[in-house]
């Protein structure tokens, strides 16, 4: 399993932990936070694709 894909099932747990807040809104401090975590996993996968994919 590579970071990436370690990244992506963070993400999915995250979101699913996410779901579970109410109200499910950014008013939320909470759901605001699992919804910036999951933005900060995401940049993250990007920052590694973007590495492993240079020459």
């Amino acid at each position: 399993m590579t970071d990436t894909d370690r990244l992506r099932e963070m993400i999915d747990e995250l979101r699913r932990m996410r779901e579970q807040c109410e109200p499910k809104s950014n008013q939320n401090p909470r759901y605001l936070r699992y919804s910036n975590a999951v933005s900060a996993l995401r940049w993250l996968i990007d920052d590694l694709t973007t590495e492993r994919d240079a020459p």
